[in-house]
């Protein structure tokens, strides 16, 4: 489990218990073994450095009780409660005397009677004076301001995600309007009332095939290249380009579909930037795709298939010969090729989507004790 990263982790103990507070949010991937001796720790997860993949190892002053002992993720850390093999009080966490920069002191876990306080302090730091004391709670204190300080990755993402939301919202909320008041000549009308502010927000979206590629976000590129270029190619080659695509009332569902899984996708993204999750809206992310995916790959399958023929009338992207480059092209083929695509990835989406689901969704893991070490 190594990883290059270390998250900073706080520790504590009682005579029974040592207690670990892994300072991570938004945890994914999460992967723990825990024996007698030792901790090995690996996870996603935004932490000191941004989204990374964060790891550590520790070997135990003294034996502990694997099958005891269990772990939890919350919204802002991975928190640890560690049974001890025998009742003591441990003088450090570590087997050596080791001074890593990412194990820190969790003063609340700790006795409060002072002179335990200090005798810890001696063995971490060196010395046991009150002024050495105090110089650690000042430094505890300034690393913690600056973890749950915005970066400016934090602010872009925050933005990018608020402006997002707030355009689907118009666009889904327009959509429902237009149809409650003109019914289906409503529907052929979606493009006229949202199509200027739909071409914005795709137009903008392309930002999240590079988010992943810049290390903004800790996700697969080639699934979010694949989702953008798929609807961007719906959006920008065949409804903008093909009036009477426009005026059909695919255009309205088309529209609809994408606009009510962003209306869910992007405040989900939101509260995630600022540590908040909101269960129902986790369990809304994770399942309103099961019916709104299919049903978005068959209204954009119609639209291609719609635009085979359309295209074949207008010659539109087609070239023919002869001309200088010797070159010909049938865009309509193109589009036949396109379908088949659309239907592979479509499955993939699918199943990646329903693999996310699992896991997010899961109950909370048991540590379970790695027989292999």
């Amino acid at each position: 489990m190594a990883s290059s990263l270390s998250p900073f982790v706080y520790w504590g103990q009682s005579n029974e218990t040592v207690s670990l507070k892994v300072d991570l949010r938004n945890v994914e991937d999460v992967n723990v073994s825990l024996t007698d001796n030792g901790l090995d720790f690996d996870a996603q997860g935004l932490g000191i450095k941004g989204v990374h993949q964060y790891g550590f190892h520790l070997d135990f002053y003294l034996p502990v009780d694997p099958e005891k002992s269990r772990y939890r993720k919350t919204d802002i850390a991975v928190e640890f409660q560690i049974q001890k093999a025998g009742s003591e009080t441990w003088p450090r966490l570590t087997s050596e005397r080791l001074k890593l920069p990412w194990l820190k002191i969790d003063f609340d876990k700790f006795p409060l009677d002072d002179s335990d306080i200090e005798e810890d302090m001696e063995f971490e730091n060196g010395t046991s004076t009150q002024k050495e004391m105090l110089d650690k709670i000042s430094v505890e204190l300034a690393s913690k301001t600056s973890k749950d300080g915005i970066t400016a990755t934090q602010a872009y993402l925050f933005f990018y995600n608020l402006f997002q939301f707030v355009g689907y919202t118009f666009i889904f909320a327009k959509l429902v309007y237009i149809y409650g008041i003109y019914g289906q000549a409503g529907m052929e009308r979606a493009f006229e009332a949202v199509g200027s502010q739909m071409v914005l927000c795709q137009a903008v979206a392309v930002m999240e095939a590079l988010h992943p590629l810049f290390g903004l976000v800790k996700s697969s590129v080639i699934i979010a290249m694949a989702q953008m270029m798929g609807r961007n190619i719906i959006l920008f080659l065949l409804v903008l380009q093909e009036p009477r695509l426009q005026l059909s009332s695919v255009c309205w569902l088309l529209f609809t579909v994408w606009s009510s899984v962003e209306v869910i996708r992007y405040p989900f993204y939101l509260l995630q930037l600022i540590g908040i999750k909101v269960k129902i809206l986790t369990w809304l992310r994770y399942t309103v795709w099961i019916p709104l995916y299919p049903l978005g790959i068959l209204v954009e399958g119609a639209i291609v298939f719609k635009s085979i023929t359309y295209f074949a009338e207008t010659g539109f992207y087609s070239i023919s010969l002869p001309n200088l480059a010797n070159f010909a092209f049938y865009f309509p083929y193109f589009l036949m090729v396109h379908l088949l695509f659309m239907a592979l990835g479509g499955s993939n989406n699918l199943k990646h989507m329903y693999a996310q689901r699992k896991k997010q969704l899961s109950s909370s893991k048991r540590i379970v004790k790695n027989k292999s070490s």
